[in-house]
């Protein structure tokens, strides 16, 4: 009987370290504030508004939200301020155009949400998120800015997937290695029974 119980609470702790190895990462949010930022060229020339903000490595973006207030110079439009992100070598990036439905000048509110699961987006091992603010198209002379993001928020959701267990985590699944070799050690060094 008392091998039952043991093998059972191997049994038990076995358990509870695959659960703990295969659950999900967190989703995790973090804010950009984008007040001041100011879209001058197109996208990937030299003047743009260029930020890169450390994630966390191989952080995979999930959702993006916004709350944002945009100010066009005229004859620029709304429509053309955009924002670039992805990871820091600017490949695998996203063009997001929050005011891309109004050709007007001026300032214009705009919020929303937008899945980016689907997309596969990673960051990479040095987990720098790039953000271009640039132009779709170039009213004005190079280096004269178009717009500018006034106020407001980029909300981003994501995970990272843990490579390295966390030490907690790590001395859990020693100690049910540990228990899981003590019951196999005492079945094998059990005294015969001469019935």
């Amino acid at each position: 009987m008392k091998k039952l119980h043991h093998l059972a609470a191997a049994s038990v702790v076995a358990s509870a370290l695959l659960s703990l190895a295969s659950a999900p990462a967190q989703a995790t949010p973090f804010v950009v504030d984008v007040a001041g930022a100011k879209s001058v060229n197109l996208q990937g020339e030299a003047g743009n508004t260029l930020w890169f903000i450390d994630v966390g490595a191989n952080a995979a973006l999930n959702s993006l939200s916004w709350s944002i207030e945009l100010d066009a110079f005229a004859p620029s439009a709304l429509s053309e301020m955009q924002i670039n992100f992805g990871e820091s070598r600017g490949w695998g990036f996203v063009t997001f155009a929050p005011g891309r439905s109004s050709s007007a000048s001026g300032v214009g509110s705009f919020s929303g949400s937008l899945n980016l699961s689907g997309l596969g987006l990673g960051l990479g091992s040095d987990g720098l998120l790039r953000l271009e603010f640039s132009e779709a198209y170039k009213d004005f002379a190079t280096g004269v800015a178009e717009g500018e993001w006034l106020r407001g928020t980029l909300t981003f959701d994501y995970t990272v997937a843990s490579a390295v267990p966390e030490p907690a985590s790590a001395a859990l699944a020693l100690l049910g290695l540990g228990a899981i070799v003590g019951v196999r050690a005492r079945r094998r060094v059990a005294p015969r029974r001469n019935g």
